[in-house]
């Protein structure tokens, strides 16, 4: 039987106890060992995958593998949360480390231009010579310094930079950490790649607890793959470097041809390795650009695509990502908020998963597309009309709105066409070189527009809440137009590889995922937690043919019905916060 009590004295929620759909998913993971599970975004898989979790790991028989998109939410969402509840009375003393690049942990990063093993050796770094010299035995007790788990602390790399450097170098530490802690904290880069996969491997191999448990977050973005790239430009500068045929190969296969290519029979990096184990007289820098070729030669995609300007070594099937997880790890949660649906994404990953579908059961939200053919990204339809239309209707709606409305274009020059129509006294812009500064000025605030792009920083990550009630400031998000991806020569052959494979229909679908996960995505910066009111609008009329993988969604083919329903929306939104 499941103990679904909170722990005692931890507010996770905002009601006291658990609800209904939130104990199925306890129960559903207890009884099936590995699972595929969609749940709306503020359902809190977070949380109940680490209720689920956290016993298991209790019993010291189960190792937690926790892994995220990026390495802000290694730190900023399950260190976090692992910090609240690991030391409660209900769990006990839990340990967690977190396995990042070692460029993010090393002492010495501001002196070493790249990071490679190769050249940490070579410089003969002392603090990697530090690490080298603890004996295994003593890891089990460093591992119990880890601040997250040992002290109240930030919760930063800098922290652990700072708790481990005592030891030496702080990522060589924590790998030599890992086969003793609790809870490894990790990103999805240690399971896309072939080469890290073989090092993660080893740490598995050396593992003191008998059973591992992985938790794979934002599951959908195990797509197509790109192993490896390599430019023009980086090719003339190993040229200059060293002349060798491989490097001529390389760069007659970009200048020559565009689409798959063969890899060249001839290819091999083992002259490379040979020319750096005996050359001591190239600078760091050279000896990276070196080795940024060979890391490209040394990784192991499946089809070679040649573009204008660059090679790739591309992953066409992310089944192969799990196959190793299936090897690896003995119970598996692979969770998110967009797996629509959940059988194209079985079929691409190539699994046999249990698969639990969680209803959205937010009453507070409302989605539309405005269907018309004026409203539209596609280049060849749009014109001046259309950002002026585009931007009339986002003026509208946010004078009806409360809070805050923020507004994600295709691109960067769509954006800045329909702000050339916008006549609001002041809007905060997304700029794609700067992180957005302004997100805790918009915290002290209640009624401005924001302006971003899809797949930027503000549509992947943003959370901006109210200090006091702890709800999101985001009640309308409207998405102008649809980010398809660009016909470039990758996208063109992985459509044709996924007709090959599974027909014209699925390949069809499978290249509508990246657009209606990244439109998901932005509409789910609104709704945080079931307290949140939530609008959101797509201006693009060719939205309507993939609704049925989209979150619930209704059609407006004239804008009084439009504004008419999202003011009603409104008007219950201010009435509920008492608004005037």
């Amino acid at each position: 039987m499941i103990d679904t009590n909170l722990p005692p004295a931890l507010q996770l929620f905002p009601h006291p106890e658990l609800r209904a759909y939130q104990t199925k998913f306890l129960r559903f993971v207890e009884k099936n060992p590995k699972t595929m599970i969609h749940a709306p975004v503020g359902f809190g898989k977070t949380i109940m995958a680490l209720i689920h979790a956290l016993p298991l790991v209790k019993t010291k028989n189960y190792q937690l593998f926790i892994f995220v998109r990026t390495k802000t939410q290694v730190f900023q969402v399950f260190l976090n949360e692992i910090y609240k509840i690991a030391n409660s009375r209900k769990y006990g003393y839990l340990t967690a480390i977190p396995l990042i690049l070692k460029a993010d942990l090393c002492i010495k990063r501001g002196e070493i231009p790249h990071f490679y093993h190769k050249i940490c050796s070579q410089i003969r770094c002392p603090f990697l010579e530090q690490t080298k010299s603890i004996p295994e035995e003593d890891f089990p007790a460093i591992v119990e310094q880890i601040p997250i788990t040992a002290h109240d602390g930030s919760i930063s790399i800098e922290a652990f930079q700072e708790a481990f450097k005592e030891f030496g170098c702080p990522y060589q530490v924590i790998k030599r950490c890992i086969p003793y802690a609790n809870i490894v904290i990790t990103t999805h880069t240690y399971l896309r790649s072939k080469n890290l996969q073989n090092m993660f491997s080893q740490l598995l191999s050396r593992s003191s607890f008998s059973q591992t448990l992985a938790i794979i977050d934002e599951g959908h973005n195990f797509t197509a793959d790109i192993e490896a790239e390599i430019t023009t430009n980086d090719l003339n500068k190993a040229q200059t470097i060293i002349p060798l045929k491989v490097i001529d190969e390389l760069q007659e296969l970009i200048l020559t041809h565009h689409g798959r290519v063969e890899r060249p029979r001839t290819l091999s990096d083992a002259s490379l390795d040979a020319f750096l184990d005996h050359e001591y007289k190239l600078s760091l820098v050279e000896k990276n650009q070196l080795l940024k070729v060979k890391d490209f030669l040394s990784s192991r995609g499946d089809i070679w695509v040649a573009e204008e300007s660059k090679l790739l070594q591309l992953n066409p099937f992310p089944h192969q990502v799990f196959d190793f997880v299936n090897k690896h790890f003995n119970r598996v949660i692979l969770m998110s908020g967009t797996f629509t649906p959940l059988s194209l994404y079985q079929a691409l990953y190539r699994l046999s998963y249990t698969t639990l579908r969680i209803p959205s059961d937010f009453q507070f939200s409302l989605n539309g597309i405005l269907y018309h053919r004026q409203f539209t990204s596609k280049f060849t339809e749009r014109n001046a009309i259309t950002y002026e239309s585009m931007a009339t209707v986002i003026q509208r709606l946010h004078s009806s709105n409360p809070f805050h409305t923020i507004v994600f274009a295709t691109s960067h020059e769509l954006k800045q066409k329909i702000l050339a129509h916008i006549s609001l006294p002041h809007v905060y812009i997304e700029n794609p070189a700067i992180t957005p500064l302004f997100i805790d000025e918009l915290k002290q605030k209640n009624h401005e527009c924001i302006f971003g792009v899809l797949g930027g920083k503000l549509s992947e990550g943003i959370e901006i809440l109210d200090s006091e009630m702890n709800r999101s400031l985001l009640s309308l998000i409207i998405i102008a137009g649809l980010p398809f991806p660009r016909p470039d020569v990758t996208n063109r052959l992985l459509q044709s590889l996924y007709m090959k494979k599974w027909g014209w229909r699925t390949a069809r679908l499978l290249s509508m995922l990246p657009v209606t996960r990244s439109i998901s995505q932005a509409i789910g910066r609104g709704i945080r937690s079931e307290s949140d009111f939530a609008a959101s609008l797509i201006l693009d009329y060719r939205a309507v043919k993939m609704r049925a993988m989209l979150p619930p969604t209704r059609i407006y083919q004239s804008l009084p019905t439009l504004y008419n329903a999202y003011d009603i929306f409104f008007a219950k939104m201010k009435k509920l916060f008492d608004l005037h």
